[in-house]
């Protein structure tokens, strides 16, 4: 049955091969040099398939997980940033499309800037959130924070935005998703073992302590963060 099983995958690979030989710019189909054939593969087809890149790509410290879609990701984005901080060079050869981008990214990376201007940027949001009047205004604020997105990002209680179809790839269509939760899943706040419970106190003590970073005294921010929580559960029971 096993060497049944290996043949029909040896003859599919052997198929795709002279399609892949059209294009010799390509990347090889079949890169033999991943492969562990020190691995029977009717033990452990995995191990004999992709053996030798694990081999020789071990985990980053920095990574939970690796692969070659997650080093293929990795690369990009270094040559991405490569190209930003190209574009965020000053000088006459730039057209007016990089200069915006560079810019912008040279903005974002102005991280001396940013702590002198603490949180400043955010007061006009703040003062819209501290206004609030009722369930009403509450309703409304809501709903002019989500598209475009506000100062923050919007994601208040519900998320609107644009998206691919996912019936048909050549629409982009309005997409409305539900929001509000700080934790990345309903689960973190309704799961009652130990690690859960503990992720949530130190939930709380994260946002205690961005509301002490906009301005609002040690005394006050235990209680609001609490507040928080409680309206982030009520949300997930939802």
């Amino acid at each position: 049955m096993y060497w049944k099983i290996s043949l029909l995958i040896l003859a599919a690979l052997s198929a795709a091969v002279p399609a892949f030989a059209q294009h010799p710019s390509s990347e090889p189909v079949l890169d033999v040099s991943a492969m562990d054939s020190t691995v029977d593969p009717c033990v452990d087809f995995y191990a004999y398939s992709c053996g030798g890149w694990i081999k020789k790509n071990p985990i980053p410290p920095d990574q939970a997980r690796w692969s070659t879609y997650g080093k293929l990701e990795d690369e990009n984005r270094a040559q991405l940033r490569t190209i930003l901080e190209h574009a965020a060079k000053a000088n006459d050869v730039r057209d007016a499309v990089t200069q915006k981008i560079g810019d912008y990214y040279a903005s974002c990376m102005d991280e001396p800037a940013k702590e002198k201007l603490g949180a400043k940027p955010l007061l006009p949001e703040l003062d819209r959130i501290a206004a609030l009047k009722s369930k009403q205004d509450l309703a409304e604020y809501a709903a002019t924070t989500q598209f475009p997105p506000s100062l923050y990002g919007g994601g208040t209680l519900f998320t609107f935005s644009s998206d691919q179809d996912f019936k048909d790839s050549t629409q982009v269509i309005a997409e409305a998703d539900q929001g509000g939760l700080g934790l990345p899943d309903r689960d973190y706040y309704l799961k009652d073992d130990a690690k859960s419970e503990e992720l949530r106190k130190a939930y709380v003590a994260h946002v205690a302590r961005m509301f002490e970073l906009l301005g609002d005294k040690p005394i006050d921010t235990a209680a609001e963060a609490a507040t928080v929580m409680r309206i982030e559960t009520a949300l997930a029971k939802g």
